[in-house]
């Protein structure tokens, strides 16, 4: 059970925001396409009054986007106004349900309502924040990124304290968010820590790998060879996902796994910067890399798999390096209304 526990942690908290991808979705159209799939289920029933504030309690936002949402689904006939206040789940006509409590809603919309608001803005801004990270040192104005993204405060520090986790953000002495570089030095410092203990964590996840897992990762790297180097760099990040985050989430130790966590802000810059400034070169190998690690991991060697993984990661740094050079003189972030330069 403290295996799964351990994985779940380090992989939970991954998950969503890589799957999301590069769009982000309003978060008034999220919340529209929830609440509407739930009443069309039935997981609300015909007749539930809905009312703004307790939605957005609920979900941990503005009353702002759930306003929004509710005109949205008003227009598409799937709720309509009553003679009282909110609106009833239904179309015209449909009666309220004197006895549904607003904001009291059950049932698979809001099983994951703690974590919902933030999960929908965060791509959005850990992709703004890395893109600063890698040209020096900023702040962040948790007020402004709140008012931004017209989320509450609560919200926003969630997205907040998930960057710090990965070591993108901290606090600093007076206790304001602020932007941890991500230059050549640090980068080199991640990847010496990523060569410490990376190969200790695949060689325990060896041992307790579900062997379809892994059977399944190396299919998919082994499709990617075929084309490579004509690959999306949505494919080269799953990639990239797949061993050093999912793979690796299987290690038994829980506190290896918790140091490692801070090393994904390299992970970061493949997904949104580096994937998309650098042309994969013909002989870069690390794709078979991936796949020898995988296969060592299959055939149970997990010796093996370590010492493949420490040499991948020790290959790896200088390639990044470079191409954190080059990506610097080729671009530099927009201004975005909540970071700003500063110590």
């Amino acid at each position: 059970m403290e295996r799964k526990t351990s994985m779940a942690i380090w992989q939970d908290e991954t998950d969503e925001a890589s799957a999301r991808g590069p769009e982000k979705k309003r978060i008034y159209a999220e919340i529209a396409t929830r609440l509407g799939e739930a009443i069309s289920s039935a997981h609300i029933a015909r007749g539930t009054v809905l009312i703004e504030g307790p939605l957005a309690s609920q979900l941990g936002c503005s009353r702002a986007p759930v306003r929004q949402a509710l005109k949205l689904l008003e227009e598409q006939g799937i709720v309509s106004r009553f003679d009282g206040r909110g609106y009833v789940a239904g179309g015209p006509g449909t009666s309220p349900n004197r006895k549904s409590q607003p904001g009291a809603i059950e049932g698979d919309f809001l099983q994951d309502r703690a974590l919902f608001a933030w999960q929908i803005l965060y791509e959005d801004v850990e992709k703004t924040v890395v893109l600063h990270s890698f040209f020096g040192r900023y702040r962040i104005n948790e007020v402004e990124l709140a008012r931004h993204h017209k989320v509450g405060r609560t919200v926003a520090r969630d997205v907040l304290l998930r960057l710090a986790s990965l070591g993108i953000l901290e606090k600093d002495e007076q206790l304001r968010w602020s932007v941890v570089p991500l230059d050549d030095r640090r980068i080199a410092n991640l990847y010496q820590l990523r060569e410490l203990i990376e190969p200790a964590g695949i060689a325990s996840a060896t041992q307790h790998m579900p062997k379809p897992e892994i059977d399944g990762m190396l299919e998919r790297h082994r499709a990617v060879l075929d084309r490579y180097p004509d690959i999306a760099t949505s494919e080269l990040y799953q990639l990239e996902f797949d061993l050093h985050v999912r793979a690796v989430g299987f290690c038994a130790n829980a506190d290896l796994l918790s140091a490692l966590k801070r090393t994904h802000a390299v992970l970061t810059l493949s997904k949104h910067v580096l994937g998309f400034q650098w042309t994969l070169s013909n002989d870069d190998p690390f794709v078979g890399e991936h796949i020898g690690i995988l296969e060592a991991m299959q055939a149970g060697r997990a010796d093996a798999a370590g010492a493949a993984m420490h040499m991948h990661i020790r290959s790896s740094m200088p390639k990044v390096i470079g191409r954190a050079a080059e990506a610097r003189e080729t671009q530099k972030p927009e201004p975005c209304i909540y970071i700003v330069e500063g110590k």
